[in-house]
């Protein structure tokens, strides 16, 4: 008996987050980027950049929340490959983010801050369970 409950509980949260990972419409997406900046970047460049990209949650429908800062791991010179700031944007789902990427207000913030000032990225994105 009592390794059975264990089993039967394990079973039913299993089945409950299948059944709700499996609605897309309803998943949750974050997006990451990560920046390395050109060798002239200035402070004030990245802070202008971030602060256009933090206005884009109250423009962009489905963005959940925005987050934008300079790299400051204390593992940033073994592990951080050179980037010097991160975006991590949550979509209300994946539809809300293929909306946002062509979407005119973040390719006008692309186009005249970010894109000047870009020396490499990555980006990665995931569904939230």
């Amino acid at each position: 008996m009592s390794r059975i409950l264990p089993a039967c509980l394990l079973a039913v949260a299993l089945s409950c987050g299948a059944s709700v990972s499996a609605n897309a419409a309803d998943t949750q997406v974050v997006h990451l980027v990560l920046f390395k900046w050109k060798p002239n970047t200035t402070t004030d460049q990245e802070k202008e950049a971030g602060a256009k990209l933090l206005e884009l949650k109250g423009k962009i429908p489905g963005v959940i929340s925005i987050s934008f800062g300079h790299q400051n791991s204390p593992e940033a010179a073994t592990k951080g490959h050179g980037f010097d700031a991160g975006l991590t944007v949550v979509f209300a789902n994946a539809a809300a983010r293929d909306a946002y990427l062509p979407n005119a207000d973040h390719q006008a913030v692309v186009s005249a801050l970010l894109k000047p000032i870009i020396a490499d990225l990555a980006v990665m994105d995931y569904d939230l369970p």
